[in-house]
C-alpha cells in the first residue's frame, strides 16, 4: 500500500541508518514515499540514497561517558543539555510536519512522539530494548560497570517504547517471546548487499591458520574502539574500517566507508564493536567474529554475549583482542567456541516493512 512514511533516525552511529535503509528499500518498492529526519552520520549516509522523498537535518542526542566508555550516571547528569537538544529536535519535527503530511512515523533511537501523537499519526518504534531487558535479567551477575547504563538508559528505553509507541518492531537473533503485546518480533535486519553475499548455507569456519584477510569494522560513533596494531606483523592482511590511522605492515586503514560489503565478503574473520546492526550482519555472514562492546554499554555487552552464546565468536575487550587473535592463530583452533546455533530469520527488513504496511492499511481504513 502506498503512503508517506517518515523515518526519524538517530545519527550518532551508522547502524541505525543501515538497518532503516534496509526497510526503506522494501517500502519504496511497494510504492511508499519515504522521508528521513536525521543527524550526523545519518545525514552523510542518506545523502547517497536515491529516491527519498526528502532528507531533513536535526540535532543529535548523545551518550555521556569517560575514557572511551558509556556511563548511565554521566548521561543522567547531562539531562539539562539533552533537554535543550530535545526542544530543538521537537521544533525540527514540528516544522517538518507543518509542511509535509505523513501517514506513519518510524522512530529509531529517537524520542519525539508528542508532535506526531497530537496529529493522530501512528508511531512505530524500531527498537529491541525488550530483548536487552530479557537477556540482562537472565544474567546472574551482570558486570557492575553496565548496571547504571542499563537501568537509566536501556530499561527506560524499553518502558518508553512500550508506553509511547503504537507498535514496536523488535529484531532478534532468536525467537525470544516479546515482553508486551505492542511488540512485534522480527528477524535480523541486514543490508540487501549483505544478503546477496551469503552462500546457500553457512560454510564451516576457516581455520585460524588459514586466514588470509580480516576486517576490523569499528563503530562510526565517538565510542569506537581504539586498537594498537603494533608493527602490523600479522600473517594475514587487516583492513580497518571506521577509523583513520597510519597504515603499517599488514594493516591498512580505510577510514569511514559507506560501502564496506566487498571487504566483509572477502574477510575470513571479523572484529566489530557491539552495535546491534554490526552484530546482526556478523551473525548473518556466519564468519568467526570478535565483538568489542563499548565499555559500560549494557546493550553492546548483551549483543556480544548473545553472539558468543550462539557459537559465532568471542566477546573481548579492545585491550585483549589482538592477544586473543594471535592465540587462536598460534594453536590454529577456535578455542572455547560453543556449537553454532542458526539464527531464526535474517529477513527482518522485509518483515518490518510488512508490519509498517499493516499500520498504513489500518490508518487508511479509519
Amino acid at each position: 500500500m502506498a503512503g508517506d512514511v517518515l523515518f526519524i533516525i538517530n545519527g550518532l552511529g551508522m547502524g541505525n541508518s543501515t538497518r532503516c535503509h534496509a526497510i526503506i528499500e522494501h517500502l519504496m518498492e511497494q510504492g511508499c514515499r519515504v522521508h528521513v529526519l536525521t543527524s550526523g552520520n545519518g545525514l552523510t549516509y542518506f545523502s547517497g540514497v536515491k529516491d527519498l522523498a526528502s532528507l531533513t537535518p536535526m540535532e543529535s542526542f548523545f551518550y555521556s561517558g569517560t575514557k572511551g566508555g558509556v556511563s548511565g550516571w554521566r548521561t543522567l547528569a547531562s539531562l539539562h543539555s539533552l533537554f535543550g537538544r530535545a526542544i530543538a529536535k521537537r521544533r525540527a519535527l514540528e516544522e517538518f510536519l507543518q509542511r509535509t503530511p505523513v501517514d506513519v512515523a518510524v522512530t529509531d533511537s529517537e524520542y519525539m512522539t508528542s508532535p506526531l501523537r497530537r496529529r493522530g499519526i501512528p508511531v512505530v518504534g524500531l527498537n529491541n530494548a525488550d530483548v536487552v531487558v530479557s537477556e540482562y535479567l537472565k544474567c546472574r551477575l551482570p558486570p557492575s560497570r553496565i548496571r547504571s547504563q542499563f537501568w537509566f538508559v536501556e530499561y527506560t528505553d524499553y518502558l518508553f517504547h512500550r508506553m509511547f509507541c503504537d507498535l514496536v518492531i523488535s529484531p532478534a537473533a532468536a525467537a525470544i517471546p516479546p515482553r508486551h503485546p505492542r511488540i512485534r518480533r522480527v528477524g535480523l535486519i541486514v543490508r540487501r548487499a549483505v544478503l546477496a553475499a551469503l552462500p546457500p548455507k553457512p560454510p564451516p569456519f576457516v581455520a585460524p591458520g588459514a586466514i588470509r584477510k580480516m576486517v576490523f569494522l569499528l563503530s562510526g560513533s565517538v565510542f569506537a574502539s581504539s586498537i594498537s596494531f603494533g608493527k602490523g606483523d600479522f600473517p594475514f592482511h587487516i583492513d580497518v574500517i571506521g577509523r583513520d590511522g597510519e597504515s603499517v605492515g599488514n594493516v591498512t586503514y580505510r577510514g569511514r566507508l559507506m560501502d564496506n560489503i566487498s571487504y566483509l565478503r572477502e574477510a575470513d574473520a571479523i572484529v566489530i564493536n557491539g552495535g546491534f546492526s554490526a552484530v546482526s550482519e556478523a551473525l548473518a555472514l556466519g564468519k568467526p567474529t570478535f565483538v568489542i562492546p563499548v565499555p559500560g554499554h549494557a546493550e553492546q555487552y548483551i549483543n556480544a554475549r548473545v553472539l558468543a552464546e550462539m557459537g559465532y565468536g568471542y566477546a573481548v575487550t579492545e585491550e585483549e583482542v589482538i592477544g586473543r587473535l594471535r592465540r587462536v592463530c598460534e594453536v590454529n583452533r577456535w578455542e572455547g567456541l560453543n556449537v553454532r546455533v542458526p539464527v531464526f530469520s535474517i529477513d527482518g527488513a522485509r518483515e518490518a516493512a510488512d508490519v509498517i504496511q499493516e499500520v498504513l492499511a489500518k490508518r487508511r481504513a479509519q
